[in-house]
């Protein structure tokens, strides 16, 4: 392997097992190569990807890591990466962490905000922390108070920025370039440039962008002098150089005005800079309000990602979205996946030495953070969309979920469990599998249901059939049995539906759900992923009452109503209750929503969709859905039964966590109105 092909994979630190000569291989690959001359920090690193950012639960700084820059998982539940206490001289919060390399690759860098906004409550703050790392782990700061004046900065003789410092109100988001070129008094060349927004109550009018000068200690820091004023406030600001084009990027939120996060360009680090693009800009959220923009590049790739905290909706929501190769056009917004509380930070990407150890130190302090599981998962393994039957034969419940743990869904057998209690549950082992028991699929089983029905014999005896409901490549099919743990055995020996409905484009024909319904005593039959459809099911149970199927929620209209998959329907008080699955089972963010109807096979009134079962990433809960609901016989006591990511290792996994879930119960319950109460999902 040629050796600047190597420093570009696994970054300086990856020559450490080199010494002395790696080192030196280091710092010349960035004196020749074509850029070391420019003011840039260096991208190293191809493994994976650190997200460092202000924790939305407390003023901390808090790690996620992630293999594909878009879904990441939190270190130590994210918790704090060091005391923000020892660290923040000033008010103990450290806000708005950038972090980055050193220059020559020999250790890392971080700003924040030194402010604490619950204890002072206000909007103002009066310094930044400089830290720095030999690990990403263990870090030490020194904190500047821009209040003291010229007596805390390097260069005593410099102009002053103010008359007098001491009513400096405002030093907010810093962040790091590296400047090769900077020249010092002594004649040193090179210097960190750490940029940010100032406000001076007495003598300005409004948040201007400054910048000072840190040398390689990172432990000093110039006087502040005026990185651009455009006549208005500016905050946050996040710089990068183009190969591209050529030029210095500069995205920014500008306070005030058209809400977005806006662009300036300049050829030089220190400027002219142009007047913000108001034709080309991160304008998708509408009249929400951005900030804390952080743009970066995934490995191997021309294009970019710009972050950003969308933080006048309730949640907020931390958005990535993104631009071409000149940090242009921006599109595509999604929401962070795997992280509990985001908000302002900065990305960086890492080697696979780096990655590992921040991963296994958070593996060992995770005990500390993370309260152990108690009441879920309800059984052990990995399984999902879990389907739940109280069988009045034999006075037991029972519970029949999708195998889970294979990469792609790829099971093919499917199980039971039965209890007295909810709590308890025995495995009663395999009751179909589609190798041995199925002439028309041999995989991939997913996602049933089943329904108990009661028929009545010549003699008067009662009489139960099970009809199980399953998904198989694909295609739904029927299995009939006579008890609640089988032996099922396949009704038709062909698929009960295997194509979409008509006048439906996309989907897929999977994920059925069975039920009757107690003011008419008819069955029906519900499925699809993209759109939602219903029959009505004849008496034999295994076919469809011709002309009866309807289209409930079109696949135009998915987006709206927030449905993906995974419906299930009840009946309470007169109401029927539809529940569903939104976004990838993969994601994080699978969550289940419902919605009340007057009827079984349409949504009447003004239907709005709401989230009744999300994640809980602050106890390591994520990915919760595809669910099913059971009522306690001759009561109003109800349940949901759901899978979530297993807990706490397969976020870890990142898209990967969708093949690793468990099953668990928790209660659901009713507001007066009949409407669900948001169920509180328990570890």
């Amino acid at each position: 392997m040629q050796l600047h092909t190597f420093i570009k994979r696994n970054g300086c630190t990856g020559l450490s097992r080199w010494g002395v000569l790696g080192r030196l291989a280091c710092l010349a690959f960035w004196v020749f190569c074509p850029f070391a001359g420019l003011a840039q920090n260096p991208e190293m690193g191809d493994y994976g990807y650190l997200y460092c950012h202000m924790s939305d639960r407390g003023e901390w700084t808090a790690y996620a890591l992630s293999r594909d820059g878009l879904h990441f998982h939190d270190l130590i539940g994210g918790d704090s990466v060091f005391s923000p206490a020892r660290v923040a001289r000033i008010e103990g919060g450290t806000r708005d962490a950038y972090v980055c390399r050193k220059h020559d690759g020999s250790g890392y860098l971080m700003v924040t905000t030194d402010m604490c906004v619950a204890k002072s409550k206000q909007w103002y703050n009066y310094g930044i922390d400089l830290l720095t790392s030999d690990d990403l782990i263990h870090w030490e700061s020194t904190t500047f108070d821009f209040r003291q004046g010229p007596a805390i900065f390097s260069d005593p003789e410099a102009p002053d920025p103010y008359k007098d410092y001491s009513t400096i109100a405002r030093v907010w988001a810093p962040q790091i370039f590296w400047n090769p070129a900077y020249v010092w008094p002594d004649g040193r060349k090179g210097g960190y440039m750490i940029y940010y927004s100032l406000l001076n109550t007495a003598e300005d009018g409004y948040d201007r962008m400054f910048y000072s000068y840190a040398d390689e200690s990172f432990t000093t820091l110039t006087k502040p002098r005026v990185l651009f004023d455009w006549g208005y406030a500016t905050i946050d600001a996040d710089i990068n150089y183009l190969a591209s084009d050529g030029l210095y990027h500069l995205m920014i939120k500008k306070e005030g005005g058209l809400p977005g996060i806006f662009t300036a360009t300049a050829p030089a680090l220190h400027g002219p800079w142009s007047e913000p693009v108001e034709d080309d800009y991160v304008d998708f959220e509408g009249n929400k309000k951005c900030e804390g923009v952080s743009a970066f590049r995934l490995a191997g790739d021309s294009t970019w990602c710009v972050a950003y905290i969308e933080y006048s909706s309730r949640p907020r929501h931390y958005r990535i979205c993104k631009a071409d190769e000149y940090l242009r056009n921006f599109h595509s917004p999604r929401d962070i996946e795997g992280v509990a509380a985001p908000q302002h930070g900065s990305f960086m990407r890492l080697t696979r030495e780096e990655y590992d150890r921040l991963q296994a130190w958070s593996d060992a302090e995770e005990h500390k953070h993370l309260a152990p599981n108690r009441d879920n998962p309800v059984i052990a393994g990995y399984y999902a969309d879990p389907e739940i039957l109280y069988a009045e034969q034999t006075g037991r419940y029972y519970l029949y979920p999708t195998t889970d743990g294979e990469v792609g869904w790829n099971n093919h057998d499917f199980r039971v469990y039965s209890s007295d209690d909810l709590r308890s549950w025995k495995d009663e082992g395999v009751i179909l599998d589609l190798r041995t028991d199925c002439s028309w699929a041999d995989s991939k089983g997913w996602a049933p249901c089943i329904i108990e029905r009661k028929y009545v014999d010549k003699r008067g005896r009662p009489v139960y059939r099970y009809f199980y409901y399953f998904v198989a490549e694909g295609k739904i099919g029927v299995a009939v049995a006579e008890h609640p743990t089988g032996p099922f055995r396949d009704a038709l020996g062909r698929p009960l539906l295997t194509e979409l409905p008509e006048g439906v484009r996309g989907g897929q024909v999977i994920d059925p759900d069975v039920f009757r319904d107690p003011q008419t005593g008819k069955y029906y039959l519900y499925w699809g992923n993209g759109f939602l459809a219903v029959a009505e099911l004849n008496d034999d149970m295994v076919s469809l009452k011709e002309g009866t199927t309807r289209i409930v929620i079109p696949r135009e209209q998915k987006q709206a109503f927030h449905y993906n998959e995974g419906t299930y329907v009840f009946y309470r008080d007169g109401k029927y209750y539809f529940t569903w699955s939104e976004n990838d089972t993969r994601s994080p963010n699978y969550q289940v929503r419902y919605a009340v109807s007057d009827s079984p096979t349409a949504l009447t009134g003004d239907v709005s969709p709401t989230v009744l079962l999300a994640k809980d990433g602050s106890k390591g809960i994520w990915g919760t859905g595809h669910h099913a609901v059971i009522r306690r016989p001759g009561t109003d006591e109800w349940y949901i039964v759901y899978h979530r990511f297993a807990r706490p290792d397969a976020i870890k996994l990142g898209w990967d966590a969708g093949y690793h879930r468990e099953i668990c119960i928790d209660r659901l319950e009713f507001n007066a109105d009949g409407t669900l109460k948001p169920v509180v999902p328990h570890v």
